[in-house]
Order: structure tokens, then C-alpha cells, then sequence
């Protein structure tokens, strides 16, 4: 009976732990509308796009919606070509996310020598329908410099945006808990079983 009201309380543990998971805050949305890139080469343009998707790689599948859904959806040149607030705010009212990115980058120079970066990176927040701008002016080969500053600068300051886990990852947890909770019981049972035989063959037989 002792056994048994350990594994009941066991699994009402996990059972109340996975229910705090499962109503917890929502996973943190996020809208990556893409980029518009003027005034290089297309290879170069595509490797300074590709860059910028770093940013956004640490997000999980439930939480971020990627540039080629809003290609699909809306009209992405008529939104660069004036990027406010009522364009963010009337985007958001037809796409579900808390946070919308876009950017636009272009070539300030002519010179071939040494590649520069200039441009702006927008981060519209919907709750408060605030846009931060992040300016943009490096040489080509610290670029990756500036995607690491946008990231921790823009990205990473948003409350709760690593969290939660996701419930398959929940669920995994939990799987492993339930089979050490099994193994635990086979043995203590096994234990009990082993003690009984025990007494029982340490009691000399009676003569009638």
C-alpha cells in the first residue's frame, strides 16, 4: 500500500508540473518580413539576406513566421516603399505576431574596392505599436558583426522570447520521468518481494 501511494503521488506531480507547462506564457511571435536590398550584385545581395536570417535562427518553428509567408500574403514593395507605423499596424491586424522585423539596406558607394553596408532595421512592437530602428553602416567584412549586435540588441531584449519549451520537449521530460518512476516501483516492489522470502525462510518450521 506504501508502494502504491508513492507512484500516486508521483504522477500527480508530474501531472501538475506538465499542467503549469501547458498554461504557461505563450511562445513570443515573431514576423520576419525580409529585407529589401538595393544597389549590389544579386550573389551578394542573396549572402547579405542569408546573414540577416541568422538573426531569427534561434527561434523555434512555433514562434516565428519567416520573410516567404509575407511574400505570399501581402505585397512586400508597396510596404518598403514606406515603412511607418500604419503600414506595421495594418500589417498586423491580418498577420498574428507580437513582434514584426523588416529592413532596408542599400549601397551608399560606387567603389568596388571595399563593399559598404548602410540601411536601417525595424522592429515594430504591436502591444505598443512602437517601431525601434537600428541604423546600419559597416564594411562588408563586419558585417557579421552587426548581425550579432542586432540580434542581442533588438531580438534577445524581448521578454520571454526563449520561452517556453516547447511541448514536445515537455513531453520528452516527462517520458523520461515516467519510466525512472516505473523502474523505481520494479525495484522497490522486487525489494519487497525479496524481504518476504527472507522472513519467511528465517522462521524455523514449528512441530505439531
Amino acid at each position: 500500500m506504501n508502494i502504491l501511494y508513492k507512484l500516486f503521488v508521483f504522477i500527480l506531480i508530474n501531472a501538475l508540473v506538465l499542467g503549469q507547462i501547458r498554461t504557461g506564457p505563450a511562445p513570443v511571435k515573431i514576423g520576419y518580413i525580409g529585407t529589401d536590398i538595393a544597389g549590389y550584385d544579386d550573389w551578394l545581395a542573396e549572402e547579405l539576406e542569408q546573414k540577416l536570417l541568422e538573426i531569427f535562427s534561434s527561434l523555434s518553428q512555433e514562434q516565428y513566421i519567416d520573410a516567404q509567408f509575407f511574400n505570399e500574403k501581402i505585397d512586400v514593395n508597396a510596404f518598403y516603399s514606406d515603412i511607418n507605423n500604419d503600414s506595421f499596424a495594418k500589417l498586423s491586424e491580418e498577420i498574428d505576431a507580437d513582434y514584426f522585423f523588416a529592413g532596408k539596406i542599400d549601397n551608399p558607394t560606387t567603389r568596388s574596392d571595399r563593399i559598404m553596408i548602410q540601411g536601417t532595421f525595424y522592429k515594430y512592437n504591436k502591444k505598443s505599436d512602437i517601431i525601434s530602428k537600428h541604423d546600419i553602416l559597416r564594411y562588408y567584412d563586419q558585417f557579421d558583426l552587426e548581425i550579432e549586435n542586432i540580434k542581442e540588441t533588438q531580438l534577445n531584449t524581448i521578454k520571454n522570447i526563449n520561452q517556453p519549451a516547447s511541448l514536445l520537449k515537455a513531453g520528452l521530460f516527462f517520458g523520461a520521468i515516467a519510466i525512472l518512476g516505473i523502474l523505481l516501483f520494479t525495484f522497490s516492489a522486487a525489494g519487497i518481494s525479496a524481504e518476504g522470502e527472507g522472513n519467511s525462510s528465517s522462521n524455523p518450521p514449528t512441530d505439531n
